[in-house]
């Protein structure tokens, strides 16, 4: 059994733990496609003059830093975060209380808006430029420019809202996360087969509580993009039936089958790739929610696959963890998890490639 311990930074400076016993509760949000979103609520004392005041009051200023760092076991997660709002519920006589919210330190790329044009320069080179300033740029890789006239990109907004719509048209994600005291910028693809970072023993299991699954049999696409290509007449087609990197044995990709062309997605893609994302995504039509609160839960970390056991063949398996909410109260901790895949049914147990939703349900009618 594991107890989370949590530290309270405010510019540098831990919390005494005299301020900490009055943080009624600490919020951390992580989710794919968003930046990290942190909560704090403290006591507020108050003297004979009415003048109300809190540990956090030096937080009551635009973008102020501070850090919330959680420890379960022998995993951790930091958030470097900045101060976006203040609130106050103060009643006499009675717990009044401040709440200081903020955001991760990608904030520090939403200050500013700016024009600037990006001609000739792949995406991947834009997002080391402008992850650099504020953290260690972790990029991956993304189709070099093949003339100005099909990747160049302009630049109207902050750089963060940049960044978001450069990882978009790539199916990547951008985000900005702290690594043994170092800030990381992350801009890449996430992984839906990658080594998951815990098991969840769910349904009779040690973790048990109530879980929802949801499961959209139809939302997978065939894509197929139109283009024309360089020196022929006719337009040429690229195909993607969304079942690559399935994470399990019967995929959800392809239900259907849609028309695009490069444009559809933000600037233009390589039309192979282009039918990739579209895809893929489409294929992520299974969701699963469920409330952690056990003893031996682990900490769990958004953007990170996860195995499910004890929920049946078709719903155990490999998840994507989308979105986690660390809730952590005098109480206790509990993380509210949002997960994610695009197949149904548990890995491969043949090692081959993963079966189409479609014929397992036409193999089900005729029996």
């Amino acid at each position: 059994m594991s107890d989370t311990s949590v530290t309270v930074s405010l510019d540098g400076k831990p919390l005494p733990s005299s301020a900490l016993d009055r943080v009624q509760s600490v919020d951390v949000n992580e989710a794919m496609g968003a930046q990290t979103q942190v909560s704090i609520v403290v006591s507020a004392g108050v003297d004979d003059t009415s003048n109300w005041s809190t540990p956090l009051d030096s937080l009551i200023a635009p973008f102020a830093k501070f850090e919330i760092a959680m420890t379960r076991g022998k995993d951790s997660l930091v958030v470097p975060s900045r101060a976006t709002s203040a609130s106050w519920s103060l009643q006499a006589g009675a717990l009044s209380t401040l709440t200081i919210a903020g955001l991760d330190a990608s904030a520090d790329l939403d200050r500013e808006e700016h024009d600037k044009p990006w001609g000739g320069v792949s995406d991947a080179d834009i997002a080391r430029s402008l992850l650099s300033p504020i953290c260690t740029p972790r990029v991956g890789t993304t189709p070099q420019p093949a003339g100005t006239d099909t990747f160049t990109r302009h630049q109207r907004g902050t750089d963060w809202s940049f960044l978001r719509t450069l990882a978009s048209r790539n199916d990547f994600d951008v985000y900005v996360t702290s690594e043994q005291g170092r800030l990381i910028g992350v801009f890449d693809r996430i992984d839906p087969l990658a080594e998951p970072q815990a098991s969840l023993d769910l349904g009779y299991g040690s973790l048990g509580g109530a879980t929802s699954v949801s499961v959209q049999l139809v939302a997978g696409q065939k894509v197929q993009v139109t283009h024309s290509a360089e020196g022929q007449a006719e337009q040429q087609v690229a195909t993607n039936d969304g079942t690559g990197n399935a994470m399990g044995s019967i995929s959800l990709g392809g239900a259907t089958t849609v028309l695009r062309d490069e444009h559809d997605l933000p600037g233009r893609l390589p039309p192979d790739t282009a039918a990739r994302v579209l895809a893929e995504s489409s294929a992520f039509g299974a969701n699963l929610s469920v409330t952690l609160s056990a003893p031996s839960m682990p900490l769990v970390r958004a953007r990170r696959t996860v195995t499910v056991r004890g929920l049946g063949s078709l719903i155990s398996g490999l998840w994507l963890v989308k979105s986690v909410r660390h809730t952590i109260t005098p109480g206790g901790h509990t993380q509210a998890l949002s997960l994610t895949r695009n197949a149904l049914g548990d890995s491969f147990s043949s090692g081959g490639a993963p079966g189409k939703l479609g014929a397992a349900v036409s193999m089900a009618v005729s029996l």
